[in-house]
């Protein structure tokens, strides 16, 4: 159950820490390093990633290609 809950934890703060890199930098930013577009897009959907594969999926009995 520990492995679970930190997985979680690591997933949200992969999500949370992409949408606030990626809002910072589309709306404050006076110079847009894509850098930053590109990395916080990528957390974003590696932590959408395993939440769905690892909590959603399982949840709704959706078989994905790791079961």
């Amino acid at each position: 159950m520990p492995r679970k809950v930190i997985l979680f934890l690591l997933a949200a703060a992969m999500i949370s820490g992409g949408v606030y890199l990626l809002a910072a930098e589309l709306l404050t930013a006076r110079i847009l390093y894509s850098r930053l577009v590109v990395a916080g897009g990528f957390l974003i959907v590696l932590g959408g990633y395993l939440l769905w594969t690892d909590f959603i999926a399982p949840a709704l009995r959706i078989k994905t290609w790791e079961d």
